[in-house]
């Protein structure tokens, strides 16, 4: 590695926009047909200001392609309208703190409801319910972040990694959950994260986060019973298996440049899941 200059990793203060491409490749196979999907999306992220709250981010999809929209995919595809803008803070690590136009979304999904129920009354089974759990994710400011953070969208683009003391100390040890991925059950990574080189182009660093499921953490419990339900399988013969890598390249202004991050979710013999996500500026 070349002879590190600064102190840490920190964002830059001043106003700057920044144009995405992310390109997503989703695999799932099981006991039924596999499920293929890949989603690309142009995404633009502006830096407005920061205050006493955080730093003050503007991030807005410019465009969006689903190549699978079956069943509940195109209703997912849908919902992800609600997050085609987006006014957020970040702590001072860039991690996700507060999303300032909840209120807008929601007026927003008010606005569209009746359409969502006509649409789909006939392929949701119990529409009125559906549409009531979207209406407390919205409602409930820490759902709601949840739901937001658990986006390749959001994850690329706000990793926290600043003020880290990543460039003092060899690895700094966090945590990535995905909430609700089994259902309602979180599934959260134990990280270790640490600067591994620097980019000759960019002369920024390369920062590399990687982990394995955060077992105390982790319900396995009741993920296991919801596997068993699904694939009429005894709990006791399933075991759950995942990985989880992040790969960011930084420009030398510590802006994201480009990323990349995978998810492996495996239960031997049961279900797997495969997740890979590319992140580069357009």
């Amino acid at each position: 590695m070349n002879t590190i200059q600064k102190q840490d990793i920190e964002f830059l203060k001043k106003e700057y926009s920044v144009a995405y491409e992310i390109d997503t490749f989703r695999y799932i196979k099981s006991t039924e047909e596999p499920i293929e999907n890949r989603i690309r999306c142009k995404v633009k992220k502006s830096f407005i200001r920061k205050d006493s709250i955080g730093y003050l981010f503007s991030v807005e999809v410019l465009n969006r392609t689903q190549s699978n929209k079956e069943d509940i995919l195109d209703i997912e595809d849908q919902l992800t309208n609600l997050q085609k803008k987006l006014i957020l803070y970040t702590d001072e690590h860039g991690d996700i703190i507060s999303i300032v136009n909840r209120g807008e979304i929601s007026e927003e999904w008010d606005d569209n409801k009746n359409t969502f129920k006509k649409t789909y009354k006939d392929s949701l089974e119990n529409v009125d319910g559906f549409i009531e759990g979207v209406d407390a994710i919205i409602n409930d400011h820490i759902e709601f972040l949840n739901l937001v953070k658990k986006s390749e969208v959001a994850t690329l683009l706000f990793p926290p990694i600043y003020k880290q003391n990543l460039l003092s100390q060899e690895s700094v040890k966090q945590q990535k959950v995905i909430y609700d991925f089994f259902d309602t059950t979180a599934l959260p990574f134990r990280m270790n994260t640490k600067v591994v080189a620097i980019n000759e182009e960019t002369q920024g660093y390369q920062v590399i986060r990687s982990g394995g499921i955060d077992t105390p953490k982790f319900d396995e419990e009741s993920a296991s019973s919801l596997i068993s339900n699904l694939f009429d399988v005894h709990k006791y013969n399933i075991k759950i298996e995942s990985d989880y890598l992040e790969a960011l390249d930084l420009n030398n202004d510590d802006i994201i440049e480009e990323a990349t991050m995978l998810l492996n979710v495996e239960v031997p013999g049961i279900y797997s899941y495969r997740q890979i996500s590319k992140l580069k500026t357009t």
